[in-house]
C-alpha cells in the first residue's frame, strides 16, 4: 500500500513517526497550498501499488491499522474503500474524544468528516477521478471518498486507526468562500 503526505518539519516529524513500521511505502510530498486535490493526485501518480491511502503530517496513525484496512479490502472484493475510526486530540496532542462512525451514505453525501479517519482505497477505483479532485482544496478528500465510494462498497472497521489533531486553521472551521462558486456535482461528465 502506499501513501503521500507533505514532507515533515518540526512537530509533525514526531507526528510521521507514528508511521514506523507501517506497511506502507510513503511519498513525502511538498503541499500545495490551498491546492490539497492537486497535492493528492501527484502523490498517487508516484505509485503503482494497488492500494493507496494519505496521511496527514500533523495527526497520528497506528501502523497496524493499514494492514487491517488492506486485509478487509482484501476480503471482499466489490468493497472499493474502507476506513477506520479516530480520536480526536488538542493542538498539544492530547485526546480529547472518540469518533466512531458506522458507514452511511446519506451521512457521507451531507458530512465532510463522516468517512475521516484513516481510510484506504484500491487504486483501481481512485485512478478514474483524480482529475475530478484537482482544483480543489477543502472539498478534495470528501468528494474523492465519495467519488471512490460510487463505484463499489465501503467497509468500515470499529478501531481507531487515526488520531486527527485539531486546531483552529483547519478547513472546516473556517467560513467557505463563495467566490469559488458552488461544490463540484457528482454527476459523471
Amino acid at each position: 500500500m502506499e501513501s503521500a503526505t507533505p514532507p515533515q518539519c518540526g512537530v509533525q516529524a514526531d507526528r510521521l513517526a507514528s508511521l514506523a513500521g507501517a506497511p506502507i511505502r510513503l511519498h513525502l510530498l511538498p503541499g500545495l497550498p490551498g491546492r490539497v486535490g492537486q497535492a493528492r493526485a501527484a502523490g498517487f501518480a508516484r505509485g503503482t501499488l494497488p492500494l493507496v491511502s494519505f496521511v496527514d503530517p500533523d495527526d497520528r496513525y497506528e501502523a497496524d491499522a493499514f494492514a487491517h484496512l488492506a486485509d478487509a479490502l482484501e476480503a471482499c472484493p466489490s468493497a472499493v474503500l474502507a476506513y477506520t475510526d479516530e480520536t480526536l486530540m488538542d493542538e498539544g496532542g492530547r485526546p480529547i474524544g472518540v469518533r466512531r462512525l458506522a458507514y452511511s451514505a446519506f451521512q457521507h453525501a451531507h458530512s465532510a468528516s463522516h468517512v475521516h479517519g484513516l481510510i484506504v482505497m484500491r487504486r483501481s477505483a481512485v485512478e478514474p477521478v483524480l482529475t475530478r479532485i484537482a482544483d480543489l482544496d477543502a472539498g478534495a478528500d470528501r468528494l474523492l471518498t465519495r467519488l471512490v465510494a460510487r463505484q463499489g462498497s465501503v467497509l468500515h472497521l470499529p478501531l481507531v486507526g487515526r488520531h486527527w489533531r485539531q486546531h483552529p486553521n483547519q478547513h472546516h472551521r473556517r467560513t467557505r468562500s463563495t467566490a469559488l462558486g458552488s461544490l463540484p456535482s457528482l454527476a459523471i461528465p
